[in-house]
């Protein structure tokens, strides 16, 4: 085994870390990197410092040498030949199939054939996981959602030099844990290198490879963000960005387990994974029920929970238990942050020894992301130092966070954005136990799980899943069965997937395509009036002539939908009804509205706020119905 090295000169650091020579001599002469000359005056230089200060590996640790290759099996080789053959990939599988490992055996094969891959996931922990960074830190990535009909300000997704470089440069883009990347993140992903790489091939002509079990954490959005994207968008999943409209990629499932090895459980798995529990299931898991089990305060043993406020009150019990003295840091917010709960404690109590979660992606020195796990060292007048679970120190300043106000210039097709207000924290927390939503792409051998108040598709199955055996699963409360469930669009996907692997996607899962012209619609004068007065709001019109209703609308299991003689019609049919006014077939669907009084002889213009719906009415007519936006004058 080679011997570790001590010292280097400033010229090799500069290489190694890719920092310019001079940046290198001024950190040496203001003290921030120890240091010495040696006999001809050149500077030697510490390589644990250069590691810790940098948060880069020179001397690698001994635990990273696997005592036996790992040999990959038949479908996972047909996947590295995919690879190698430069075509898209997603790459999906149960939990535990070795999705991180073959991502890792693709990433050194790219490595050895001088190709430049860059890693990317969702999350800090799955980032980290997966050897990459979180797609928001490297791409710069807003965190509103990202509008694909709207033009960017280039101040919105202004990329570092050096990434810059590496974007241009590079020729593969891996993606882990795909199953929690929302469909405009992809779409925004994709405009980003398709500006700075100059190429309109879907994402900057890049080979994507794509990981990830749709079975487990779906997408997530805030409940007003979620209902902007469902006006572009029919899914939140990636698969639903348009950028996959015109990329060719197919999918490769793996289907051996490593993770587990007990037949029992495996089978548990399997069964909670597709919502599709039996009796036998519901009666293991209850064995593993252990309301009164407490790990120990200085134990590795990791709690998921299904909600923040669940882990909260955890982590302060857990933080009692400690004997150290408490050292708080205080917050400091300027200007105005609202709708939010701040990102991390105005009063930030922390002690010696207590486990803690980083909550900042350090774009710096990258030393540590969001996510990554670690334990406090010692406690300072204004930082934290902090043993991340590898085994390194770091110290942890204060970082600030932005609430940015965003605004879409319609003019210019924009969004824009302004700082309105600011806070500054130490950007950690107590971290005994975490979200389930954190813990997607993790191993453990024994784990604490909560997952009662589970509300989110796949929630229960990921909990479980992270553990290698039934036995090192404890229970806090029982799983009712309700809370394992499935998304319908998932195996609605799945089932549009050919033996091959193509993907051959129902217009239901397209994007939404909105109309240019406005949709006009003949109204009642009282309606006119009440629409240009912004007393109407939920605009609803029906075809009260059940014959003509027939015409247009059938049911179809259980769904409204449109007859097949009119699905073909590209344009707008109209029926005049009994209130004066047209209820068109809709076929398309349009952002503005033209309404038009005949009595009256006016019009007046609005926005359409979502999509036009059809329904049954309760009187049992067919219907469409929207809301108005925007109202114009009339004219």
């Amino acid at each position: 085994m080679p011997q570790p090295i001590k010292y280097l000169n400033a010229p090799d650091v500069a290489q190694r870390t890719g920092r310019p020579y001079n940046e290198i001599i001024n950190l040496v002469k203001t003290g921030l990197l120890p240091s010495h000359r040696n006999r001809r005056g050149h500077y030697r230089l510490n390589v644990d410092a250069v590691e810790a200060y940098f948060g880069i590996q020179i001397n690698k640790p001994e635990e990273v040498k696997r005592p036996k290759e790992i040999k990959l099996d038949k479908t996972q080789k047909g996947v590295l030949s995919e690879v190698k053959s430069g075509g898209s990939l997603f790459v999906t599988g149960k939990a535990g199939t070795g999705k991180t490992l073959l991502l890792k055996h693709i990433k050194e094969d790219l490595e050895k054939r001088k190709k430049l891959a860059v890693v990317l996931a969702p999350t800090g922990i799955a980032a980290e996981n997966a050897g990459g960074m979180t797609m928001h830190n490297f791409l710069r990535l807003p965190l509103k959602p990202y509008l694909p009909e709207h033009k960017t300000n280039p101040g919105l997704y202004r990329l570092t030099e050096n990434v810059e470089r590496i974007v241009t440069a590079m020729d593969v883009l891996i993606i882990d844990e795909i199953s929690m990347v929302r469909c405009d993140m992809l779409d925004a992903t994709d405009m980003i290198l398709r500006h700075y790489r100059k190429n309109r091939k879907p994402f900057g002509g890049v080979q994507l490879v794509m990981f990830g079990d749709l079975y487990q954490l779906c997408p997530i959005a805030k409940s007003d963000e979620e209902v902007t994207l469902r006006n572009y968008y029919k899914s939140l999943y990636f698969f639903s960005c348009y950028a996959f409209k015109k990329l060719k990629y197919k999918v490769v499932r793996l289907k051996k387990i490593y993770r587990q090895d007990e037949p029992d459980f495996i089978k548990l798995l399997n069964h909670v994974r597709e919502a599709e529990t039996e009796l036998r299931d519901l009666d293991m898991l209850q064995k593993r029920v252990e309301p009164d089990y407490v790990p120990d305060v200085k134990d590795k043993v990791v709690t998921l929970m299904t909600h923040n406020n669940q882990t909260d009150d955890w982590n302060e019990r857990m933080f009692a238990q400690l004997d150290e003295t408490p050292r708080t840091y205080d917050g400091i917010k300027t200007g105005s942050w609202y709708g939010e709960r701040l990102p991390v404690k105005p009063h930030l109590k922390l002690k010696v020894n207590a486990r803690v979660m980083f909550l900042r992606n350090d774009n710096e020195k990258r030393q540590y992301q969001n996510g990554t796990l670690g334990w406090v060292k010692k406690l300072r007048a204004d930082s934290v130092v902090v043993t991340k679970d590898n085994g390194k120190d770091v110290e942890v300043e204060r970082a600030t966070w932005e609430q940015l106000d965003y605004y879409v210039d319609e003019k210019t097709k924009t969004i824009l954005t302004y700082p309105v207000g600011k806070y500054t924290q130490i950007p950690l927390k107590l971290a005994w136990a975490v979200s389930i939503h954190k813990s997607q792409g993790l191993t453990f051998d024994e784990v604490l799980i909560d997952a009662a108040k589970s509300f989110a598709f796949g929630q229960v199955y990921v909990a479980l899943s992270r553990c290698r055996t039934l036995k090192g699963i404890h229970l806090l409360s029982p799983i009712p069965y309700q809370k394992i469930i499935a998304d319908p669009i998932v195996k609605q996907y799945e089932s549009c997937i050919d033996k091959d692997g193509n993907v051959k996607l129902p217009k239901e899962f397209e994007p939404i395509k909105y109309e240019k012209a406005a949709l006009e619609l003949n109204v009642r004068s009282a309606r006119f009036w009440k629409i240009c007065y912004g007393e109407m709001k939920n605009y609803v019109h029906s075809i009260d002539n059940p014959q003509y209703a027939a015409l247009f609308f059938k049911y179809e299991r259980n769904k409204l939908c449109v007859q097949d003689a009119f699905k073909s019609i590209k344009k707008d049919w109209n029926y005049m009804d009994s209130y004066e006014g047209h209820c068109p077939f809709v076929q398309r669907v349009y952002r503005k509205v033209t309404f038009y009084c005949s009595i009256d002889d006016l019009y007046v213009d609005a926005e359409i706020d979502g999509t036009t719906e059809i329904f049954m009415n309760s009187q049992g007519s067919w219907s469409f119905r929207f809301r108005i936006g925007k109202v114009g004058r009339a004219h």
